[in-house]
Parts: structure tokens; sequence; C-alpha cells
């Protein structure tokens, strides 16, 4: 069997268990179908990981091999993006604050469960919105894509995910026209493509993390092409999607006094901007991200995993010295260029994930997008860990919490890593 035939064999069995996840997930009983879940799961790792090796390594290469990656990205997430999401619920709350702001009421005001709201309540978004009780978590760029996508589909999830899977595929050839631009097989695109990860967070969950990716990556390329004041725009909005986004900042200074103070006060000047429709309720634009930063275990530090090494210090402080370290580490160096700019990236993005250890899979999607850009030693750490993401849906779902994911994909991240 040629190389070709394998290859697209393997697309199409990917998109089979692609199609078989959807309907266990269909189900809505994750929870109690964790056996099934992880066999799928881990069998379409498997014919991903083959796959990427045929096709990284050049045994097929050209039109065929880029024809083939998006087909099978694209018909993989529509495999997921028919059903309703199961595992996460996020998209309802994108829905619900689509409806908010198209009511004319400020989204960070009220939570869900304010009777204030109670006359915009349905039978399908409402009752799936995790924490009622709480406002919204989302900063104001995602709310403007929420409300933009209420406007084309009011009320709809599917329309919400298949929105999401249209960008991610914008996202796929931007990286590819990257990876041509740096004098990379634009093929190496396969291993976000077709990674399960990505199939499972953006095609199944929908989660908008995505567009932070997508938006992190447009701000790589105008790096590139020397635009600072666009850069900064660019890196904005990303944060303003997902805040976890700025740390890809110090990966897109030029150390140069006059193109990063125009990057920096470009960046300040969209946050401003983006922020000022919404200050009616003052301090209440955080929403609920003090609430999410006790409730997960951040403020306590709870949360990291790596805690246990630094007995006596807050963990809290090792972090914010860590990706200092790292960042000015990178500011000292040579000025990236090329194809370094999107593995310094991934490497701020992997280091961030190996230190704070968020306890969901979807948070790696930042770094999964840039992993076609690794080369060297960051290889393996990243694929470390967008290996292993997915089995933290077991630590999540499973009756007592099982840490052992836990230990998979952050000891054997940072083990890499270092």
């Amino acid at each position: 069997m040629s190389a070709r035939a394998l290859t697209a064999g393997l697309g199409a069995l990917l998109v089979s268990l692609a199609v078989a996840l959807g309907l266990v997930l269909r189900s809505g009983a994750a929870g109690d179908a964790l056996a099934p879940l992880i066999a799928i799961v881990a069998g379409a790792f498997a014919v991903y990981a083959l796959a990427a090796v045929l096709v990284v390594r050049g045994h097929v290469r050209g039109r065929f091999a880029v024809g083939l990656v998006l087909v099978v990205a694209l018909a993989a997430r529509l495999a997921l993006a028919v059903h309703e999401p199961t595992i996460s619920r996020d998209a309802y709350r994108y829905v619900w604050d689509g409806e908010v702001a198209a009511a004319g009421i400020n989204p960070y005001r009220y939570p869900p469960a304010d009777p204030a709201l109670a006359g915009l309540r349905d039978r399908d978004v409402y009752p799936s919105i995790d924490r009622k009780q709480a406002p919204t978590i989302y900063p104001p760029v995602a709310q403007g894509l929420f409300r933009a996508l209420h406007e084309l589909r009011p009320g709809s999830i599917v329309a919400v995910k298949l929105a999401f899977v249209a960008l991610d595929l914008v996202a796929i050839c931007l990286v590819m026209l990257a990876l041509a631009r740096f004098g990379l097989r634009p093929e190496r695109a396969i291993l976000y493509a077709w990674h399960p990860l990505a199939i499972v967070e953006i095609g199944h969950s929908g989660h908008v993390d995505g567009v932070a990716a997508l938006l992190v990556l447009a701000a790589v390329l105008l790096f590139v092409r020397g635009r600072p004041l666009a850069t900064g725009v660019a890196l904005a909005a990303a944060t303003l999607v997902k805040l976890y986004a700025v740390a890809a900042l110090p990966a897109l200074l030029w150390r140069d006094r006059v193109r990063d103070l125009r990057l920096v006060l470009a960046f300040a000047a969209t946050v401003v901007l983006a922020y000022l429709p919404f200050l009616g309720v003052g301090t209440g634009v955080l929403g609920y991200l003090p609430g999410y930063v006790e409730e997960e275990g951040f403020a306590s530090g709870e949360r990291f995993y790596l805690a246990p090494l630094t007995p006596g210090i807050p963990f809290v402080a090792v972090v914010v010295c860590a990706m200092a370290a790292l960042a000015l580490v990178l500011w000292r160096s040579a000025p990236a260029r090329g194809a370094e700019v999107p593995s310094r990236v991934l490497l701020l993005f992997v280091s961030l994930l190996v230190l704070a250890t968020p306890a969901y899979p979807w948070y790696g999607l930042l770094a999964l997008l840039f992993l076609p850009f690794a080369r060297g030693v960051l290889l393996l750490p990243a694929t470390v860990l967008g290996g292993t993401a997915l089995l933290l849906y077991v630590h999540l779902k499973a009756s007592g919490e099982p840490a052992w994911p836990l230990h998979v994909a952050y000891a054997g991240g940072a083990a890499a890593l270092a």
C-alpha cells in the first residue's frame, strides 16, 4: 500500500472515530461511559500519531497532503459539531451572554439566576448553564463575538459550534500559509488539524479558546511583517477572548524601544476601549473571574500540581517569577525571526500550562495551534501535554476524581520540559 493510500485510510478512520465519539457523547453519560470514551480517544490518538509521522517525515506531501489534511480536519469536527455538547457546557453560557447583550443588558450586571433576567430564560439554553448564580467570566471581545453569533442564529448551540469550526479551519489555513512562509512544508499543520484534542474541544464542546488561538496566530503573522500597532491590537483581542493569551507577549517584542512601545500602547488602548462600554458596573466588569480564581484553587495554591516542590512558598509567586524570568530571557536574546517566533509562543504557553496546571483540557488549545512550528527539544513537552490533555476528563468526570490523569499529564509534561 502506498503512503498516500495509507494516510487517506487513516484520515477516513479518524473521521469514523469522531462519528463514534459523537454517538457516545450524545447520550450525555460521559461520567458513566468512560471506558468506551477512553478506547475511542486512544484509537484516535494512535491514528493521529501514525498519520502525523507519515506526513511530517515527508512520505506524503504536496497538494494531496494539504487537501487531505483540510478535508479530514473539517469532516472530523463536523461529525461532532452536529451534536449538543455534553462533557462541557461552556457553549451554553456563550449563547446566554449573546442573548443578554442582544436584549440591551450589560452581560456583567446580572448572573443568569437573577430575577431581572427571568424573561430571557428558555427550555433549551438556561437549564444547561453552569454557575447560574455567577456573572459571566468572558472578556469584552468574547462578548462581542457571542452577540454577533446571536444575530446570526439566536439561541442555537450548534450554530455557535459550526461558527467555531469555520474559524478553526481559517486558523489551520493560516498555519499552512505561515509554515510555507517560514520555509516549512504546509502539511505539517496536521499536527494541529488532526489532533484529537482540537477535534473534541472545537467540534464537540465548541470552546472559544480556539478563537483566541487564531487571534494570537494573527498577532504572530503581523509581528513577522513588522507591524507593531496591528500586532498589539491582535494580541489584545486574543487576550480579551481568553485572558491567558497575554502570555504570548514576550515573544512579540523586537528589543526596539520605539516598536515595543507602540505595540504595548496599542495593546493597552485596545483593552481600555473594549472595556469602556461595560464600565457602568464598575469593578463588576471582572465578572466571575475573582470567584473562579478562588473556586479553582489558584488563590489558595491547591490547583498547582507542582506546589509540593516549593513548600512554604506561595506557588502563585513561583509561577509569576518563572514566567517573568522566561520572558526576560526571551527579551534579552536575539530578536526572533521566521519560525522561531511561533516556537517562542509555543514555549511560553507550554511553560504556563506546566506551571499553572489547569484542570480543563481546552486550556491547551492555544499551545496546540503552534505545535506544527515546534522543532527540536520543544516538540517533546508540547506533544506530551497535547497527547495527555484529554485524560483530564477522567479526573473531572470519574467518581472520586482520580489523580492519576494529573500525574500523567503534568508530571509527564514537566519532566519532558525539564
